[in-house]
């Protein structure tokens, strides 16, 4: 074991998660592909859902593993701002449909960070991999500003740009859940 491997003294609990997190975002990115015109209807429930769900596990992620995992916290106030914001799209679905563009340009930006970070933490502590965990990070947050940024374009692509979104998300925690369950394994 490597002393860059200090912030992981402990096996990594409930990897998993992350890895389901990601199996989801990509199961709905291959949902609005295949159903373009239900799509933007079911898209602000099936996006409120998916938010207060991510929230629930992150929250239960971060709180498992706050004694052995460095920048625990960062999911803890990833998943309370994800309780907020699908909370609050689930109470006022109507508000929620308006305002949909912006509310997953946000969060898709604040993910996509979170998920830069993490891969940057990842390779600080000698990982391999991280590169790929820090490009999908990357498109997930150059496709967030493109929706925020240019709303018309955002209105006409949002099918396609959610989907990818959600796909560059997925795929970013699928893969960061399999790290994590390697790093138990080298820990074991």
């Amino acid at each position: 074991m490597t002393t860059s491997m200090n912030s992981f003294h402990a096996q990594i609990k409930n990897w998993w998660i992350p890895a389901l997190i990601g199996i989801a975002l990509i199961a709905t990115s291959v949902l609005i592909v295949n159903k373009p015109l239900e799509a933007y209807l079911g898209l602000s429930l099936a996006f409120a859902v998916l938010v207060f769900a991510s929230g629930v596990l992150n929250t239960v992620f971060s709180i498992a593993n706050r004694k052995v995992m460095d920048g625990w916290g960062w999911y803890l106030v990833l998943g309370l701002i994800e309780l907020f914001v699908g909370g609050s799209m689930l109470a006022f679905p109507p508000l929620s449909a308006e305002v949909l563009l912006l509310y997953m340009g946000f969060w898709f930006a604040f993910r996509g960070t979170m998920s830069m970070t993490y891969a940057w933490m990842l390779k600080q502590a000698g990982i391999k991999g991280w590169g790929w965990l820090m490009f999908w990070g990357l498109l997930t947050l150059v496709f967030s500003f493109l929706m925020v940024m240019n709303p018309l374009f955002g209105l006409i692509g949002i099918l396609v740009l959610t989907a990818l979104s959600f796909l560059f998300l997925g795929i970013f925690s699928l893969m960061l859940g399999l790290e994590l369950r390697k790093i138990n394994r080298l820990l074991a």
